[in-house]
């Protein structure tokens, strides 16, 4: 602990402070960080954790919901060192701790609610477990996936079962979009927790009229407002093998351009767990564009025309729009063996290829209208109730377990 914190130290300089924070400047930017000084709970504090400590997924729309209708509760949210550049994402007004640093330790301790988008396997390694009094709500991160999680896995050790098993024992809800999350978490997560079908929080983007935002990312990427998006997305690999990542994005942007006689243009969203091997993919050319550190995935989907993905989960979160979508898997075999699929990738609404010819193919025979109904029958199958309200369903959650301030 005292390695990183010295460590952190050469990031941080201390500016100013108070009686309840101290505020600190990293990298040009003032941060407000909480001070912590009791060890009692805070009933009225509320500590947000993501995976890579940024503002995204359900808990961004969960807090925004919550501020709009109850702006009173004290919110922490953790954020990670190593991820700096997500920051100036954040709105005013949110205190924040440093992930796995001793201040965080004692936040985890004394906030009365706590909400996060994927297990604390490290916190469960180290003993570290939620006190009499506190909950714990799990809204998880992944729609519909088809690559195995959890216990499920192919590549899972026992060990890490036996920690994911002690997780879950902390949770008292779970968030779910439907019968199949809800069943996938029955046998994932033990059923330990109260499971309950809100819906997705992150997917009421695509109920919204995104118009304003589309401007925005047009206007931060300096994209030419006639131009249509691909949102290239695609899933990282446990050995970080990049072979796989070998989509012909000329031929690709070529195709596109016939199919929808329109001009096109690629975003490059790289998962946060590539970011050691992001330089590698630095082969860009004009019309491609690199948001890999635009921290919130859900707007990018919200915005592009199309996607193209492997194994994500982001097609399954993106086909609430009912716009066209594609996968590109050209490892499956290796990729089903080495971790495992629920269902078959070609029992999807997507059009698969496992190589750039079929992938170019599939866009010139893509039939839209086909590709509709499927969407409505997957999603129906699934029994996924995605509508845009899930934010609301859950801060009517929290306001049962806090007290309407």
């Amino acid at each position: 602990m005292a390695s990183k914190l010295n460590a952190y130290q050469k990031i941080f300089s201390i500016t100013e402070s108070d009686k309840r924070h101290k505020q600190l400047c990293i990298l040009g930017l003032k941060l407000r960080i909480k001070k912590t000084t009791s060890n009692n709970i805070d009933n009225n504090k509320i500590l947000f954790i993501t995976s890579n400590g940024a503002f995204t997924c359900n808990p961004k729309y969960i807090y925004q919901e919550l501020i709009k209708r109850m702006p009173n509760y004290k919110i922490v949210w953790a954020v990670n060192a190593n991820n700096l550049a997500y920051i100036k994402d954040f709105p005013d007004g949110i205190d924040f701790v440093v992930y796995d640093t001793s201040e965080y330790y004692k936040e985890l301790a004394t906030s009365k609610l706590i909400i996060m988008n994927e297990r604390r396997l490290k916190e469960v390694k180290n003993k570290i477990y939620k006190r009499e009094g506190q909950i714990y709500i799990q809204t998880f991160h992944g729609s519909l996936g088809i690559k195995k999680t959890g216990i499920d896995r192919n590549d899972l050790s026992k060990r890490s079962i036996k920690i994911s098993q002690k997780d879950s024992e902390q949770v008292d809800y779970l968030t779910s979009n439907g019968k199949y999350t809800t069943d996938f978490f029955k046998r994932t997560f033990f059923n330990n927790g109260k499971i309950i079908e809100t819906g997705h929080p992150r997917n009421d983007i695509f109920f919204r009229d995104n118009k304003l935002l589309r401007e925005q990312i047009y206007k931060k990427y300096n994209i030419p407002t006639n131009k249509k998006i691909v949102l290239y997305a695609p899933t990282f690999r446990e050995d970080e093998d990049t072979n796989c990542f070998n989509l012909d994005y000329e031929k690709l942007l070529e195709a596109l351009s016939k199919k929808y006689n329109s001009e096109w243009v690629l975003l490059l969203r790289l998962h946060p767990r590539m970011l050691t091997i992001k330089d590698e993919f630095k082969k860009l050319q004009k019309n491609i564009i690199d948001t890999t550190l635009y921290s919130d995935m859900q707007e990018l989907l919200a915005i592009s025309d199309i996607v193209i993905t492997d194994y994500s989960s982001c097609i399954y979160d993106f086909m609430l729009t009912y716009r066209p979508a594609f996968i590109y898997a050209s490892d499956v075999q290796k990729y089903d063996n080495n971790r495992g699929f629920y269902y078959p990738l070609t029992s999807t609404p997507f059009p698969v290829a496992e190589n750039n010819d079929i992938m170019i193919k599939n866009i010139e025979q893509f039939d839209y209208e086909k590709y509709k109904k499927d969407v409505s029958a997957f999603l129906n199958e699934k029994g996924c109730i995605d509508d845009g309200k899930a934010s609301e369903r859950v801060v009517e959650l929290i306001k049962q377990i806090m007290g309407n301030i």
